[in-house]
C-alpha cells in the first residue's frame, strides 16, 4: 500500500491541485459530467437537471470558490482533468465527536478514469490538508448500496460511522440509504471514536 506522500508507478501520470476563482467554468464540465456519468440512473424524472442546476450550476460553483470554508480539488490523469473532490471544513459529523471535522462532501471522477488511482491520491490531499489544518476527524457519506465505494472507502481507512437517510427530492427512494463513514486523521488516531 502506498503511504501519503509516496507514488507508485501506476500514478506517475496523475497531478492534483487544489482549485481557485478562476476554475468555475473547468468544474462545471468535470462536476456535471463525472456525476451524471455515475448518478444519471439514480434520480426520478426531472431531479437530474434540478440538482445538476443546484449544485452544479456556475453560480453554485463561484459560490462554493469563494467560500473560505469549501475547497475543490481537481484529479488530472495525463494533464486532463479527470475528477474532483470537494471539502467542507468545520463540518461536524455529529456533537458526540469531538474535535475538528473536515467532510469529503464529493468526489467522482469521469467514467474512463475510473479505478486509476485518481481517488486515493485525492484521500491522500484530504489526509494532508487535515494534517495541516489540526483536523481530527475525516468523515464523508455514501449510498449504502453502492459496494465498490465502500470497499474503496474502507481500503483507505474509513470505517463505518452510522447510517442516515437523504433527504432530497426526486432522488430515487430505494437509494436514500446512506452510510456515514470516519477516519481518524488526527495525532491521537489509535483513540477509538464513540458513537
Amino acid at each position: 500500500m502506498t503511504e501519503i506522500g509516496e507514488r507508485d508507478k501506476s500514478t506517475e501520470l496523475i497531478s492534483i491541485r487544489k482549485a481557485d476563482t478562476h476554475d468555475a467554468g473547468l468544474l462545471y464540465s468535470v462536476c456535471r459530467q463525472s456525476y451524471i456519468e455515475s448518478f444519471a440512473d439514480h434520480w426520478n424524472e426531472g431531479g437530474l437537471a434540478w440538482y445538476l442546476d443546484k449544485v452544479y450550476g456556475l453560480d453554485a460553483l463561484e459560490r462554493d470558490l469563494r467560500n473560505n470554508h469549501i475547497n475543490y480539488f481537481i484529479a488530472y490523469y495525463d494533464n486532463v482533468p479527470a475528477g474532483f473532490m470537494k471539502i467542507k471544513l468545520n463540518s461536524a459529523l455529529t456533537d458526540k465527536v469531538g474535535g475538528k471535522h473536515l467532510e469529503i462532501e464529493k468526489l467522482y471522477f469521469l467514467a474512463k478514469y475510473q479505478r486509476m488511482g485518481l481517488g486515493r491520491e485525492l484521500i491522500s490531499s484530504a489526509r494532508l490538508l487535515a494534517k495541516e489544518l489540526d483536523i481530527d476527524v475525516i468523515w464523508l457519506g455514501v449510498i449504502d448500496t453502492n459496494v465498490s465505494a465502500i470497499s474503496f472507502y474502507e481500503r483507505n481507512g474509513f470505517k463505518f460511522f452510522d447510517k442516515t437517510r437523504l433527504e432530497i427530492p426526486y432522488f430515487k427512494d430505494e437509494l436514500r440509504g446512506m452510510w456515514r463513514m470516519i477516519l481518524q486523521a488526527g495525532a491521537d488516531q489509535q483513540k477509538p471514536i464513540d458513537k
